[in-house]
């Protein structure tokens, strides 16, 4: 029935939000705990999973497999494990731009699939599944060829106390050269989060402090999801 087909619809559009609520409540205590690395490995094969849910999802004829793989492409934690890493890992003189970057990419991937949706080229009955499957091959190819990478500075310093492990890193990832500066800096900020806490989303909500910052951010974010823009 009609109605039944708009439920699903729906559900199929949706549950890609539910799983990105998901993802980000839990990106913060990931990335503290296993560093931006694993983590976005561990993306990689969940995108890669959904990706494969949602290509033989049309051979089997399963709206069930589709529900599934979008709900785990939104459950993956990139974005905000990205962004951190990119610009943990990134020369201090280009860490401002780095870290703007992944915005910019991000608005030029949902270009491109607009574009490719179309029903003149991808967004046609036989061809949505392979559109659906760019995502994986992205995952796959991040998949290759992050394991050759070392895992951010600050995380080894800040979080896994490893001051050896940080010095190759850097020396790794920006060649060799002296870099006690930006070891330095990064004890000094060690020295002043000693000790402080890591608020969950309920402890940030109950610390009255932050109400203006959180009430500029909550009504940027809400007027975006309210403007229509998602719909148009």
């Amino acid at each position: 029935p009609q109605k039944t087909l708009t439920l699903l619809w729906s559900l199929i559009v949706s549950v890609y939000c539910i799983g990105g609520m998901i993802g980000c409540l839990c990106s913060g205590y990931l990335t503290a705990k296993f560093g931006k690395k694993k983590c976005l490995l561990f993306n990689d094969v969940v995108v890669i999973t959904a990706t494969l849910h949602t290509s033989f999802s049309r051979k089997a004829k399963s709206f069930e497999m589709i529900l599934v793989g979008r709900f785990l492409e939104g459950i993956g934690i990139h974005i905000n494990a990205h962004i951190q890493y990119a610009g943990e890992i990134s020369p201090k003189k280009l860490r401002g731009f780095i870290s703007v970057t992944p915005t910019v990419f991000h608005a030029l991937g949902k270009t491109v699939a607009r574009i490719l949706g179309l029903r003149d080229l991808l967004g046609t009955e036989d061809m949505w599944n392979v559109l659906l499957s760019f995502s994986g091959l992205v995952a796959l190819i991040q998949l290759l060829f992050l394991p050759f990478f070392p895992e951010s500075p600050p995380y080894l310093l800040l979080q896994k106390q490893d001051e050896a492990g940080c010095l190759k890193a850097m020396k790794q990832l920006w060649g060799e050269g002296n870099y006690q500066t930006e070891f330095n800096d990064l004890m000094e900020e060690k020295a002043i989060t000693k000790g402080t806490k890591i608020m969950n989303v309920l402890e940030v909500l109950r610390e009255r402090s932050v109400y203006p910052q959180l009430c500029t951010m909550l009504l940027l974010l809400l007027s975006l999801q309210l403007c229509g823009l998602s719909a148009v």
